[in-house]
């Protein structure tokens, strides 16, 4: 043997290699973080989404102008109909679906009570805000887009007119259906049930009207889509449905002016109040239309389906089996 040592093999013993990782996935989160989850996002803040929202509506005397009519022509409605209750019921008159579909209801009971005609206001009043809302909507999104409001947006709106009847339908059938299941869970827990049961249906809703104005596409395919855009990660969608609600209902009718004073005369007070609070709901409204003006490219046209288990590498636990 010479004396020059002979070199050894680099070993191949698998201690000596780098482990070989697979790409690190993102921690699961519910509902794929549209709910509980922070990070960047496509979709605007909530406080630019206000504000942008607020402007356009403050911004357009059309539009200020709705909010002074609509619920004066109201209250003139529910007076010809024999209505005697609280004109506090007026805050609520531009509500969103299905905040204002909740609105109908207790107004309808309270003007003709349960029975036939109870169901025929409800089916008027949902018609009634169906146009109201799509022609409203499109008004909105023409403003948004062009900085007015023109008679385009109109044309846009009443092509719209199907889906929000869509959703007028699909609020009025979660509202019924919750006053029949969620009482046999507790006076409690009902409650909390529909409370979340009126959040969830702004949160899978409300992009459905501005979905249905800019893409002109079916009542259901627009529902569809206005709950993909809400699913997106990141958006904080819930937040603004539920800051939304607590405005809408304990906030607004605990503060009118009044309070449950039945009278045919509101103060003067009391109509300044009412007609803020409805150019506020504008604003909620001209919001989730930004809200889904920014965020349309980016809405999937199928659901996202999620990979199967099978399709994942052998361990090496089972490569040793083997």
């Amino acid at each position: 043997m010479s004396g020059k040592k002979r070199r050894r093999p680099p070993s191949s013993r698998s201690s000596d290699r780098a482990p070989v990782r697979g790409p690190e996935r993102p921690p699961r989160q519910p509902f794929g973080s549209a709910l509980f989850g922070g990070g960047s996002s496509v979709m605007p803040p909530i406080g630019r989404s206000l504000g942008r929202g607020l402007l356009a509506v403050v911004g357009s005397p059309v539009l200020v102008g709705v909010a002074v009519v609509v619920p004066l022509l109201a209250w003139l409605v529910l007076l010809a109909l024999g209505f005697e209750g609280s004109p506090g019921r007026l805050v609520d008159v531009l509500a969103l679906p299905p905040i204002s579909t909740y609105f109908d209801l207790g107004t309808g009971a309270s003007l003709v009570g349960v029975g036939p005609a109870f169901l025929v206001f409800t089916a008027g009043s949902i018609v009634i805000r169906g146009i109201l809302f799509a022609l409203l909507t499109g008004m909105i999104v023409d403003r948004l887009e062009s900085g007015r409001v023109g008679a385009y947006g109109l044309l846009r709106g009443v092509r719209a007119i199907p889906t929000l009847l869509v959703v007028q339908v699909l609020s009025f059938s979660l509202i019924v259906a919750g006053n029949i299941v969620f009482p046999l869970l507790g006076p409690g827990i009902g409650f909390l049930a529909f409370v979340a049961a009126l959040v969830g249906g702004l949160f899978f809703l409300g992009f459905a009207p501005a979905a249905a104005i800019r893409q002109a596409r079916g009542g259901l395919e627009s529902v569809r889509r206005s709950g993909r855009a809400a699913m997106l990660p990141g958006t904080r969608h819930i937040l603004l449905c539920a800051l939304y609600f607590f405005i809408a209902l304990p906030v607004v009718v605990g503060l009118a002016p009044g309070g449950s004073q039945i009278t045919a005369n509101p103060t003067f007070a009391a109509w300044i109040f009412i007609l803020a609070v409805n150019v506020v709901h504008l604003a909620f409204m001209a919001a989730l239309a930004y809200r889904w003006i920014v965020v349309e490219p980016n809405v999937p046209e199928e659901p996202v389906r999620r990979r199967r288990t099978q399709s994942r590498a052998p361990s090496a636990r089972a490569r040793a089996r083997r």
